[in-house]
Protein backbone atom coordinates (compact mmCIF):
# COMPACT_ATOMS: atom_id res chain seq x y z
CA UNK A 1 0.00 0.00 0.00
CA UNK A 2 1.30 2.88 -0.82
CA UNK A 3 1.23 6.09 1.22
CA UNK A 4 -1.02 8.32 -0.76
CA UNK A 5 -3.96 5.22 -0.56
CA UNK A 6 -3.40 4.83 3.23
CA UNK A 7 -5.93 7.77 4.39
CA UNK A 8 -8.61 6.05 2.63
CA UNK A 9 -7.84 2.56 3.92
CA UNK A 10 -7.60 3.95 8.10
CA UNK A 11 -11.20 5.40 7.01
CA UNK A 12 -11.94 2.12 6.32
CA UNK A 13 -10.44 0.45 8.83
CA UNK A 14 -12.07 3.14 11.34
CA UNK A 15 -15.61 2.06 10.31
CA UNK A 16 -14.95 -1.77 10.96
CA UNK A 17 -13.72 -0.85 14.13
CA UNK A 18 -16.26 1.50 14.75
CA UNK A 19 -18.80 -1.29 13.77
CA UNK A 20 -17.38 -3.96 15.88
CA UNK A 21 -17.23 -2.06 19.00
CA UNK A 22 -19.07 -4.25 21.62
CA UNK A 23 -18.67 -3.29 25.21
CA UNK A 24 -17.05 -6.59 26.46
CA UNK A 25 -14.19 -6.05 24.94
CA UNK A 26 -13.31 -3.46 27.65
CA UNK A 27 -11.07 -5.27 30.09
CA UNK A 28 -13.39 -4.35 33.45
CA UNK A 29 -16.55 -4.21 31.69
CA UNK A 30 -19.23 -4.50 34.70
CA UNK A 31 -21.57 -6.10 32.24
CA UNK A 32 -24.27 -3.42 32.73
CA UNK A 33 -22.60 -0.55 30.89
CA UNK A 34 -23.57 0.26 27.11
CA UNK A 35 -26.24 -2.65 27.39
CA UNK A 36 -29.76 -0.14 27.91
CA UNK A 37 -31.07 1.69 24.65
CA UNK A 38 -30.01 5.27 24.79
CA UNK A 39 -29.22 7.86 22.03
CA UNK A 40 -25.71 7.90 22.72
CA UNK A 41 -24.55 4.00 22.05
CA UNK A 42 -20.74 3.43 22.29
CA UNK A 43 -20.07 3.64 18.83
CA UNK A 44 -21.31 7.53 19.11
CA UNK A 45 -19.32 8.21 22.11
CA UNK A 46 -16.10 6.95 20.97
CA UNK A 47 -16.80 8.99 17.08
CA UNK A 48 -17.40 11.63 19.18
CA UNK A 49 -14.03 11.44 21.43
CA UNK A 50 -12.11 10.66 18.28
CA UNK A 51 -13.15 14.08 16.15
CA UNK A 52 -11.29 15.99 19.44
CA UNK A 53 -13.18 19.21 18.99
CA UNK A 54 -12.29 21.31 21.39
CA UNK A 55 -15.57 23.42 21.48
CA UNK A 56 -17.84 22.91 24.77
CA UNK A 57 -19.47 19.38 25.29
CA UNK A 58 -22.98 20.86 24.09
CA UNK A 59 -21.70 22.27 21.14
CA UNK A 60 -19.53 19.19 20.59
CA UNK A 61 -23.03 17.23 21.58
CA UNK A 62 -25.43 19.27 19.24
CA UNK A 63 -23.19 19.40 16.38
CA UNK A 64 -22.61 15.47 16.15
CA UNK A 65 -26.31 14.82 15.94
CA UNK A 66 -26.63 17.42 13.37
CA UNK A 67 -23.57 15.44 11.80
CA UNK A 68 -25.30 12.30 12.16
CA UNK A 69 -28.81 13.95 10.55
CA UNK A 70 -30.59 13.41 14.22
CA UNK A 71 -30.44 17.20 15.02
CA UNK A 72 -33.85 16.51 16.85
CA UNK A 73 -32.21 14.28 18.92
CA UNK A 74 -29.30 15.03 21.38
CA UNK A 75 -28.15 14.52 25.09
CA UNK A 76 -26.59 16.80 27.80
CA UNK A 77 -23.11 17.13 28.84
CA UNK A 78 -23.72 15.65 32.21
CA UNK A 79 -25.29 12.33 30.44
CA UNK A 80 -22.01 12.33 27.97
CA UNK A 81 -19.89 12.53 30.86
CA UNK A 82 -21.74 10.43 32.78
CA UNK A 83 -21.42 7.58 29.79
CA UNK A 84 -17.76 8.21 28.71
CA UNK A 85 -17.10 7.60 32.89
CA UNK A 86 -17.61 4.02 31.63
CA UNK A 87 -15.67 3.59 28.72
CA UNK A 88 -12.25 2.24 28.98
CA UNK A 89 -9.52 4.39 27.25
CA UNK A 90 -7.98 1.58 25.94
CA UNK A 91 -10.76 1.22 23.42
CA UNK A 92 -9.48 5.11 22.21
CA UNK A 93 -6.09 3.51 22.11
CA UNK A 94 -6.92 0.66 20.34
CA UNK A 95 -8.09 2.87 17.54
CA UNK A 96 -4.44 4.81 17.60
CA UNK A 97 -2.34 1.74 17.49
CA UNK A 98 -5.03 0.68 14.33
CA UNK A 99 -3.90 3.73 12.81
CA UNK A 100 -0.46 3.19 13.81
CA UNK A 101 0.05 -0.09 12.34
CA UNK A 102 -1.49 0.76 9.09
CA UNK A 103 0.74 3.34 8.13
CA UNK A 104 3.95 1.79 9.19
CA UNK A 105 2.79 -0.98 6.78
CA UNK A 106 3.01 1.47 4.01
CA UNK A 107 5.90 0.21 1.27
CA UNK A 108 7.18 3.42 0.13
CA UNK A 109 8.35 4.98 3.54
CA UNK A 110 11.05 7.05 3.92
CA UNK A 111 13.53 6.04 5.17
CA UNK A 112 17.49 6.68 5.65
CA UNK A 113 19.92 5.25 3.49
CA UNK A 114 16.85 3.75 2.33
CA UNK A 115 16.99 0.61 5.67
CA UNK A 116 16.36 2.80 8.72
CA UNK A 117 13.27 4.20 10.44
CA UNK A 118 14.45 7.16 12.53
CA UNK A 119 12.72 7.04 16.21
CA UNK A 120 12.77 10.12 17.86
CA UNK A 121 12.11 9.81 21.50
CA UNK A 122 11.25 12.63 23.41
CA UNK A 123 8.72 14.03 26.49
CA UNK A 124 7.05 16.80 26.95
CA UNK A 125 5.03 18.37 30.69
CA UNK A 126 1.45 18.32 29.90
CA UNK A 127 -0.85 20.90 31.96
CA UNK A 128 -3.85 19.57 33.47
CA UNK A 129 -6.82 20.45 35.65
CA UNK A 130 -6.09 20.84 39.52
CA UNK A 131 -8.50 18.38 40.06
CA UNK A 132 -6.02 15.47 38.54
CA UNK A 133 -3.38 16.65 40.98
CA UNK A 134 -3.22 13.31 43.58
CA UNK A 135 -3.86 11.28 40.49
CA UNK A 136 -0.79 12.59 38.32
CA UNK A 137 1.31 14.54 40.57
CA UNK A 138 2.12 18.93 40.46
CA UNK A 139 4.63 20.80 38.83
CA UNK A 140 5.81 24.41 39.93
CA UNK A 141 7.76 25.29 43.03
CA UNK A 142 5.39 24.31 45.52
CA UNK A 143 3.95 20.89 43.20
CA UNK A 144 0.68 22.27 43.12
CA UNK A 145 0.12 22.30 39.43
CA UNK A 146 -1.33 19.43 38.20
CA UNK A 147 1.06 17.50 35.59
CA UNK A 148 1.45 15.13 33.33
CA UNK A 149 4.88 13.23 31.13
CA UNK A 150 3.79 12.78 27.65
CA UNK A 151 6.34 10.06 26.03
CA UNK A 152 6.35 10.32 22.60
CA UNK A 153 8.20 7.80 19.76
CA UNK A 154 7.91 10.04 16.29
CA UNK A 155 8.99 9.26 12.85
CA UNK A 156 10.16 12.71 12.14
CA UNK A 157 10.74 11.50 7.73
CA UNK A 158 6.91 10.09 7.82
CA UNK A 159 5.56 12.36 9.95
CA UNK A 160 4.33 9.53 12.25
CA UNK A 161 3.48 9.12 16.05
CA UNK A 162 5.15 5.71 16.12
CA UNK A 163 4.44 5.10 20.06
CA UNK A 164 2.97 7.40 22.99
CA UNK A 165 2.35 6.88 26.90
CA UNK A 166 1.03 9.66 29.41
CA UNK A 167 2.71 9.36 32.77
CA UNK A 168 2.33 10.73 36.31
CA UNK A 169 4.52 13.73 36.62
CA UNK A 170 8.33 13.03 37.77
CA UNK A 171 8.11 9.40 36.01
CA UNK A 172 12.25 9.04 34.32
CA UNK A 173 12.19 9.64 30.58
CA UNK A 174 14.34 6.60 30.17
CA UNK A 175 11.59 4.43 31.98
CA UNK A 176 9.27 5.86 28.94
CA UNK A 177 11.60 5.51 26.76
CA UNK A 178 11.84 1.41 27.40
CA UNK A 179 8.24 0.95 26.52
CA UNK A 180 8.65 2.87 23.58
CA UNK A 181 12.01 0.22 22.54
CA UNK A 182 9.44 -2.52 23.11
CA UNK A 183 6.32 -1.30 21.11
CA UNK A 184 7.82 0.01 18.32
CA UNK A 185 10.28 -3.27 17.53
CA UNK A 186 7.01 -4.72 16.99
CA UNK A 187 5.45 -2.58 14.44
CA UNK A 188 5.45 -3.49 10.66
CA UNK A 189 8.57 -2.21 8.71
CA UNK A 190 10.44 -3.28 5.22
CA UNK A 191 12.15 -6.37 4.55
CA UNK A 192 15.68 -5.44 5.53
CA UNK A 193 15.03 -2.02 7.42
CA UNK A 194 15.72 -1.66 11.55
CA UNK A 195 14.71 1.27 13.50
CA UNK A 196 16.97 4.00 14.21
CA UNK A 197 16.84 5.45 18.62
CA UNK A 198 17.67 9.43 18.20
CA UNK A 199 17.57 10.45 21.62
CA UNK A 200 18.68 14.13 23.35
CA UNK A 201 21.44 14.37 26.28
CA UNK A 202 18.94 13.77 28.85
CA UNK A 203 18.36 9.88 27.91
CA UNK A 204 21.82 8.38 27.99
CA UNK A 205 22.67 5.97 30.60
CA UNK A 206 25.14 3.05 30.61
CA UNK A 207 22.38 1.17 31.56
CA UNK A 208 20.12 2.39 28.56
CA UNK A 209 22.56 1.82 26.16
CA UNK A 210 23.77 -1.56 27.43
CA UNK A 211 19.85 -2.49 26.72
CA UNK A 212 19.96 -0.83 24.05
CA UNK A 213 23.52 -3.10 22.46
CA UNK A 214 22.20 -6.15 24.18
CA UNK A 215 18.99 -6.20 22.04
CA UNK A 216 20.59 -5.44 18.54
CA UNK A 217 19.11 -1.82 18.85
CA UNK A 218 20.42 1.62 16.74
CA UNK A 219 20.89 5.05 18.25
CA UNK A 220 22.01 7.87 17.87
CA UNK A 221 22.64 9.98 20.77
CA UNK A 222 23.70 13.41 22.39
CA UNK A 223 25.95 12.94 25.08
CA UNK A 224 25.98 15.86 27.86
CA UNK A 225 29.34 17.34 29.00
CA UNK A 226 31.41 14.72 31.63
CA UNK A 227 28.70 11.91 30.79
CA UNK A 228 31.91 9.69 29.61
CA UNK A 229 35.49 11.05 30.13
CA UNK A 230 36.47 9.19 27.37
CA UNK A 231 33.63 10.54 25.11
CA UNK A 232 34.98 13.95 25.99
CA UNK A 233 38.63 13.28 25.33
CA UNK A 234 38.11 11.19 22.29
CA UNK A 235 38.13 12.93 18.60
CA UNK A 236 35.82 13.00 15.70
CA UNK A 237 34.22 9.87 14.68
CA UNK A 238 36.53 7.54 17.03
CA UNK A 239 35.54 4.44 18.93
CA UNK A 240 35.41 4.52 22.54
CA UNK A 241 34.72 1.52 25.00
CA UNK A 242 32.65 1.48 27.89
CA UNK A 243 32.15 -0.88 30.71
CA UNK A 244 28.54 -1.95 32.59
CA UNK A 245 27.92 -4.86 34.71
CA UNK A 246 31.47 -6.11 33.74
CA UNK A 247 30.65 -6.24 30.12
CA UNK A 248 32.42 -4.04 27.67
CA UNK A 249 30.55 -1.88 25.09
CA UNK A 250 31.95 0.30 22.04
CA UNK A 251 30.49 3.11 20.32
CA UNK A 252 31.63 5.67 17.78
CA UNK A 253 31.76 8.90 19.12
CA UNK A 254 31.47 12.43 16.34
CA UNK A 255 32.07 15.65 17.61
CA UNK A 256 29.59 18.36 15.63
CA UNK A 257 29.95 22.15 15.70
CA UNK A 258 27.10 24.36 15.65
CA UNK A 259 26.60 27.86 14.61
CA UNK A 260 27.32 29.02 17.88
CA UNK A 261 30.90 27.32 17.51
CA UNK A 262 29.78 25.04 20.17
CA UNK A 263 30.86 21.75 20.01
CA UNK A 264 28.45 18.52 21.32
CA UNK A 265 29.33 15.03 21.57
CA UNK A 266 26.97 12.46 19.73
CA UNK A 267 27.78 8.54 20.15
CA UNK A 268 25.93 5.80 17.71
CA UNK A 269 26.35 2.49 16.85
CA UNK A 270 25.61 2.75 13.56
CA UNK A 271 28.35 1.10 10.94
CA UNK A 272 30.78 3.44 9.53
CA UNK A 273 29.31 2.30 5.68
CA UNK A 274 25.50 3.66 7.05
CA UNK A 275 26.73 6.83 9.08
CA UNK A 276 29.63 8.92 8.11
CA UNK A 277 30.78 11.69 10.29
CA UNK A 278 29.61 14.22 7.41
CA UNK A 279 26.21 13.07 7.71
CA UNK A 280 25.87 12.50 11.53
CA UNK A 281 24.68 16.50 12.52
CA UNK A 282 21.87 16.54 9.42
CA UNK A 283 20.75 12.79 11.10
CA UNK A 284 20.46 13.98 14.38
CA UNK A 285 18.97 17.39 13.38
CA UNK A 286 16.07 15.45 12.13
CA UNK A 287 15.08 15.25 15.79
CA UNK A 288 13.59 18.48 15.75
CA UNK A 289 10.29 17.52 14.45
CA UNK A 290 9.48 16.10 17.48
CA UNK A 291 9.37 18.96 19.05
CA UNK A 292 7.70 20.44 15.93
CA UNK A 293 4.89 17.64 16.62
CA UNK A 294 4.78 18.56 20.41
CA UNK A 295 4.15 22.17 19.69
CA UNK A 296 1.43 21.13 16.69
CA UNK A 297 -0.14 18.95 19.37
CA UNK A 298 -0.60 21.45 21.96
CA UNK A 299 -1.13 24.62 20.19
CA UNK A 300 -3.10 23.40 16.67
CA UNK A 301 -4.62 20.26 18.48
CA UNK A 302 -5.12 21.97 21.27
CA UNK A 303 -3.93 18.64 23.55
CA UNK A 304 -3.84 20.27 27.02
CA UNK A 305 -7.80 21.63 26.18
CA UNK A 306 -8.94 18.00 27.93
CA UNK A 307 -12.85 18.31 27.74
CA UNK A 308 -13.10 16.31 30.86
CA UNK A 309 -11.61 16.12 34.71
CA UNK A 310 -11.53 12.55 35.46
CA UNK A 311 -8.87 9.69 34.65
CA UNK A 312 -10.86 8.55 32.34
CA UNK A 313 -11.46 12.05 30.07
CA UNK A 314 -8.14 12.68 30.10
CA UNK A 315 -6.72 9.45 28.61
CA UNK A 316 -9.74 9.10 26.62
CA UNK A 317 -8.73 12.39 25.09
CA UNK A 318 -5.21 11.91 24.82
CA UNK A 319 -5.25 9.09 22.32
CA UNK A 320 -7.65 10.30 20.41
CA UNK A 321 -5.87 13.60 19.76
CA UNK A 322 -3.09 11.24 19.00
CA UNK A 323 -5.05 8.90 16.56
CA UNK A 324 -6.61 12.61 14.83
CA UNK A 325 -2.66 13.40 14.47
CA UNK A 326 -1.32 10.26 12.32
CA UNK A 327 -4.87 10.71 10.45
CA UNK A 328 -4.21 13.82 9.50
CA UNK A 329 -0.64 13.26 8.68
CA UNK A 330 -1.86 10.01 6.60
CA UNK A 331 -4.24 12.25 5.11
CA UNK A 332 -1.69 15.18 3.96
CA UNK A 333 0.38 12.48 1.90
CA UNK A 334 -2.59 12.91 -0.55
CA UNK A 335 -2.45 16.15 0.10
CA UNK A 336 1.17 16.79 -0.57
CA UNK A 337 1.12 14.62 -3.93
CA UNK A 338 -1.71 16.67 -5.67
CA UNK A 339 0.37 19.76 -4.50
CA UNK A 340 3.12 18.79 -5.82
CA UNK A 341 1.95 17.11 -9.34
CA UNK A 342 -0.02 21.28 -9.10
CA UNK A 343 3.32 22.72 -9.13
CA UNK A 344 5.72 20.86 -10.66
CA UNK A 345 6.39 23.19 -13.90
CA UNK A 346 6.07 25.95 -11.58
CA UNK A 347 9.26 28.02 -11.21
CA UNK A 348 8.62 28.91 -7.51
CA UNK A 349 11.52 29.75 -5.17
CA UNK A 350 10.39 27.72 -2.31
CA UNK A 351 8.83 23.79 -2.35
CA UNK A 352 5.48 24.26 -1.33
CA UNK A 353 3.23 21.86 1.21
CA UNK A 354 0.34 21.70 3.24
CA UNK A 355 -1.11 24.00 4.97
CA UNK A 356 -1.62 22.50 8.63
CA UNK A 357 -4.21 24.81 9.69
CA UNK A 358 -6.66 24.35 6.81
CA UNK A 359 -5.74 20.51 7.07
CA UNK A 360 -7.15 20.36 10.35
CA UNK A 361 -10.16 22.53 9.93
CA UNK A 362 -10.92 21.19 6.57
CA UNK A 363 -10.42 17.44 7.66
CA UNK A 364 -12.39 18.27 11.05
CA UNK A 365 -15.83 19.28 9.55
CA UNK A 366 -15.77 16.27 7.34
CA UNK A 367 -15.02 13.64 9.52
CA UNK A 368 -17.70 12.02 11.27
CA UNK A 369 -19.31 12.41 7.50
CA UNK A 370 -16.91 10.27 6.17
CA UNK A 371 -17.22 8.03 9.04
CA UNK A 372 -20.63 7.26 8.94
CA UNK A 373 -21.25 7.75 4.68
CA UNK A 374 -21.88 4.38 3.77
CA UNK A 375 -22.26 4.14 -0.12
CA UNK A 376 -18.27 3.41 -1.14
CA UNK A 377 -18.28 5.48 -4.06
CA UNK A 378 -19.83 8.25 -2.32
CA UNK A 379 -16.68 8.55 0.43
CA UNK A 380 -14.64 7.99 -2.70
CA UNK A 381 -16.11 11.01 -4.02
CA UNK A 382 -15.81 12.95 -0.37
CA UNK A 383 -12.53 12.07 -0.33
CA UNK A 384 -11.59 13.44 -3.27
CA UNK A 385 -13.20 16.39 -2.50
CA UNK A 386 -11.59 16.99 0.55
CA UNK A 387 -7.85 16.33 -0.34
CA UNK A 388 -8.45 18.87 -3.49
CA UNK A 389 -9.77 21.55 -1.27
CA UNK A 390 -7.07 21.35 1.55
CA UNK A 391 -4.34 21.16 -1.33
CA UNK A 392 -6.04 24.30 -3.31
CA UNK A 393 -4.13 26.52 -0.57
CA UNK A 394 -1.08 25.45 -0.26
CA UNK A 395 2.04 27.25 2.19
CA UNK A 396 6.02 27.42 1.27
CA UNK A 397 8.57 25.46 3.24
CA UNK A 398 11.32 28.17 3.59
CA UNK A 399 14.25 25.82 4.83
CA UNK A 400 17.11 26.79 7.11
CA UNK A 401 15.31 28.69 9.18
CA UNK A 402 16.25 29.23 12.57
CA UNK A 403 13.95 30.15 15.81
CA UNK A 404 15.22 31.16 19.53
CA UNK A 405 14.00 28.45 21.99
CA UNK A 406 10.89 29.79 23.63
CA UNK A 407 10.49 30.03 27.81
CA UNK A 408 7.58 27.48 28.81
CA UNK A 409 4.53 29.11 29.48
CA UNK A 410 3.43 28.36 33.14
CA UNK A 411 -0.24 28.79 33.05
CA UNK A 412 -2.57 26.46 32.14
CA UNK A 413 -3.89 26.08 28.30
CA UNK A 414 -3.97 29.30 26.16
CA UNK A 415 -6.16 29.89 23.15
CA UNK A 416 -4.23 32.69 22.03
CA UNK A 417 -2.90 30.59 19.13
CA UNK A 418 -5.48 31.03 15.96
CA UNK A 419 -8.08 27.77 16.43
CA UNK A 420 -7.54 25.23 13.67
CA UNK A 421 -9.46 22.27 15.22
CA UNK A 422 -13.65 22.60 15.78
Amino acid sequence: MLKSKVFQRLIEIKREFLSNLRPEMMEKWDGKSFTRRSPLTMKRLVMIILRASPFSLQIRLDDFFKEIGNKEETVSKQSFSTRRSFLDPNIIKKSFELTVETMSSCEDLILFKGKYRTCAIDGSIVILDNALLEAFGGSGKNNDCASALASLCYDPLNEMILDAGLYTYGTSERLAALAHYERVESLPLPEGASNLYIQDRGYPSKELLAHLMDNGHFFLMRVRRRFNVDFDLSGDDEVVSFKHDSKTYQVRVFKVTLDSGEVETLISNLPEEDLSSEEVGAVYFERWGIEIKFDSLKNNLELENFSGRSEKAVYQDFWAKLDLSNTLSALEYSTNDVIEEKTADNQNKHKQTTNESRLVTKFSDKYIEVLITEDPDERLELFDELIAEIARRPVEVKPNRKFERKKPRKKKFSDRHKRSLR
